[in-house]
Formats: structure tokens, C-alpha cells, sequence
């Protein structure tokens, strides 16, 4: 139990005797009579709370030293209970699905349960976590902040975050017959997507900005409007010269993986631009990596590209050389997807060109910066009604259908 102690100078301070311990924290209220209600409010909570066994340190004092030492008392009074602790749980998670995941997504998981999922949950037992939690956790996510006071994670990140705790739970919940407790948490409402496409000259001015070495692998990227992941990962048996096509099956993050996606996996036909750009590189690749059939584009160590040092090393440096407005290296594909809606290319072929699983988000996200076919303003349609009757038959021919004659029987 707690109770109160009221030294004459300083701060009003607490006495917690729980697990066999005695942990003493200051309130920082200093004593005066109206400090002393709020405290013994906070006393008669507390007592509560310990006496239902749901008492949380941290939940008080969340910059507390003894925070940790209380956490050990807790599990080692609560070993042999039959709950087990959200930490052990996760971890059972993780090694039940692995094998079906891939393995930068495996990496890629245990570094955010590392960073943001087990700091905040993993002291608490499965049954004890409630929608309040969730909700506290989240808050927490949104206020995070970078050096220049912006927040750190976007809506869709946290969304993310949260997936593998929902999960968890769910598991728990089916094989420890306790109630799901997040059955009211909804999703955060994400963001709309931004994009910042260049337009023609721009796309021009930074291919001729570009050093030379990079041209070809940016043409390759403006003209196809390939992932990042995918051009990285482009090798040399994966390119045909003789049939003019680029077959996209791996990926390259951190290690060269088959691609994500049944939609990601497709052919390219090479356009003329991308044809010559594609036999640049190769003639320009060592001799050693044309014998084992090896990355296209490489570092000059010969190792496989990253995103991060070309954003840092070329994407980055260029745009500032040419003046060009900041954005991500992810532009190339949403200036890709734009420039060829604008030339009127037929939105099935850029869904397929892109590898979408549809035509949905060319029309939601791109269509609006395609400004020579959306005027909103309806003139190309009246331009098209009040064409001359002859001239409307002939770009409108359609043979009329009739049905066949029946034959009499005789």
C-alpha cells in the first residue's frame, strides 16, 4: 500500500510498499493545502489500484530510475501465473510467421517492435492490455517529434506500427480465452497521397544536369518509372536485347529478394530511349560482372545500390544543381506514371508499365497533374458535339447489328 509523507521543505513525497519493496518518489507538488487534496487523490487511486493488482509504476511516474526494478519484481511475483507477458508472446508471434515472411520484412518488424512496440507493452500481461493502452500508445506515436519540432510518424506509419500488436492480441485472445480489447480502435485516417512529379523540362534539365555515369540509370527510371528496389535489383539475365524487354523479378533492399508482389512481376517492352540507355550500362559494367551476369547499376566498389546512398549521393545533390524544388527519389515513379498519361498512353498499358493491381490510383492520384488531357472546363467534349454531322459519322462508324434470318423449314 502508499501513503503520504509531508517533509516542511520540498515537495510532497510518496511511500510505495508493494512486491516486498519500499519505493519512495517525490509528487513535485510542493505542501501547500490545496497540493495535499490533489495528492491524496492520487494516493486513494493508487491504493486502488495495488489492491486490484493493476497498479502501474510508470503510469505515475514515467521517468522514474525504479521503473525497472519495479517491472522485475512484477514478473518475478507473477512467474508461475498462467497470463503470460506481452514481450513472450510477441516473440512466440514472431517465431510461428517467419517462415512466411520475407526476410527484410522479418528485420524490418523486429526493428520496430525494438524501437516502439516493446518499450511501451512488453511489461504488461496480455490480459491486462486494454483499448486504453492502444489509445495511450498511439498518443505517444503521434507526439514524437524530429529535431525541427515536425512530427516523426505519419498517420500510415502508425497504422503500421499498430498491426502487429492488433495481431498479437487477436492471437491472444483465440488461444488464452480472453476478450479481444481492441474491438472499438479504429484506424487513424492517413494522409492523402502527395506526389510531385516533374514535368518535361524539368525531367530534361536534371537528365542534363545528372553526371553522365547516372544518366542511364535515371532514364531507365523516368521512362519506366521502375521502383527504386526493382532498377537495384536489375540484373543482366533479366535483360532482353534481341525481344526489346526488361523482365522485373527481383527486388534489392538490403538483400536481392524475388519481388513482392504477382502484379510486380511483369515485362517491360523497351522504348528506344530506354533500349540505348540500357545498352550504355551494360557496356559500361565491369567484364566480371557481365561473366556472372551481375547488377547493372552498381557502386564503383561493385557493390548493389541502395536507396539510401542514392538519394544522398546523386538524387539529392542534382535536384539542388539544377535548381529544381526538393522532393523524394520516389518522384521518378510518379513522374513516370504522369508523363505517360499525358502523352496519351492507354491507362491499362501505365497500370501495367508501373505494376499496379489496377487503374484506380492513376485516375485518384495522377490524372489531376495531367493538365493537357483534364481541363475541367468540358471543352474537349464540346468541341466533339458540335463537330459537323459527316465528321461525327466517320470518326463514330459503327455497322449497325441484325440479327440472322430464320430459316423456314420447308
Amino acid at each position: 500500500m502508499a501513503h503520504l509523507r509531508y517533509p516542511k521543505r520540498g515537495c510532497i513525497q510518496m511511500d510505495i510498499h508493494i512486491y516486498g519493496h519500499r519505493f519512495r518518489e517525490t509528487t513535485g507538488l510542493p505542501n501547500t493545502p490545496a497540493n495535499v487534496v490533489k495528492a491524496k487523490k492520487m494516493l486513494k487511486q493508487i491504493n486502488a489500484e495495488v489492491a486490484l493488482g493493476t497498479f502501474e509504476y510508470r503510469k505515475y511516474f514515467p521517468s522514474s530510475k525504479k521503473n525497472s526494478l519495479f517491472q522485475q519484481l512484477k514478473r518475478e511475483k507473477l512467474q508461475g501465473s498462467a497470463n503470460v507477458f506481452f514481450d513472450e508472446f510477441m516473440k512466440e508471434y514472431v517465431e510461428r510467421n517467419e517462415h512466411q515472411w520475407r526476410d527484410t520484412y522479418t528485420r524490418c518488424l523486429n526493428g520496430t517492435l525494438d524501437l516502439y512496440v516493446l518499450p511501451f507493452f512488453k511489461d504488461y500481461k496480455v490480459d491486462e492490455i486494454t483499448l486504453a493502452h492502444a489509445q495511450r500508445f498511439r498518443t505517444h506515436l503521434c507526439e514524437l517529434t524530429k529535431k525541427d519540432g515536425s512530427r516523426k510518424l505519419s498517420n500510415k506509419r502508425i497504422n503500421a506500427i499498430m498491426v502487429p500488436v492488433i495481431s498479437v492480441m487477436h492471437m491472444a485472445a483465440a488461444e488464452l480465452d480472453i476478450p479481444y480489447p481492441f474491438e472499438r480502435l479504429k484506424a487513424l485516417r492517413e494522409e492523402p497521397s502527395d506526389p510531385a512529379p516533374l514535368n518535361q523540362r524539368e525531367v530534361n534539365l536534371f537528365l542534363d544536369t545528372v553526371d553522365t555515369k547516372w544518366r542511364d540509370y535515371y532514364t531507365l527510371r523516368f521512362h519506366t518509372g521502375m521502383r527504386s528496389c526493382e532498377v537495384h535489383g536489375l540484373k543482366l539475365d533479366c535483360v532482353d536485347f534481341e525481344h526489346r524487354r526488361i523482365m522485373v523479378r527481383r527486388n534489392f533492399v538490403t538483400e536481392l529478394t524475388d519481388v513482392k508482389t504477382p502484379k510486380s512481376r511483369r515485362d517491360i517492352h523497351m522504348t528506344p530511349t530506354v533500349y540505348h540507355a540500357l545498352k550504355s550500362a551494360v557496356a559500361n559494367m565491369p567484364d566480371k560482372e557481365k561473366q556472372r551476369q551481375g547488377f547493372i547499376f552498381t557502386k564503383k566498389s561493385g557493390k548493389p545500390l541502395t536507396t539510401h546512398f542514392v538519394a544522398r549521393s546523386i538524387w539529392y545533390p542534382t535536384l539542388k544543381k539544377a535548381g529544381l524544388e526538393k522532393r523524394k527519389p520516389y518522384q521518378t515513379r510518379h513522374t513516370a506514371a504522369v508523363l505517360h498519361l499525358a502523352a496519351h498512353e492507354n491507362p491499362l498499358y501505365v497500370s501495367r508499365l508501373l505494376g499496379h493491381s489496377g487503374t484506380r490510383m492513376l485516375y485518384d492520384v495522377y490524372a489531376p497533374f495531367v493538365h493537357n488531357i483534364s481541363q475541367y472546363d468540358g471543352s474537349a467534349f464540346d468541341k466533339m458535339m458540335n463537330q459537323p454531322a459527316i465528321h461525327r459519322r466517320a470518326a463514330n462508324d459503327v455497322i449497325p447489328f441484325a440479327p440472322p434470318k430464320k430459316r423456314h423449314k420447308g
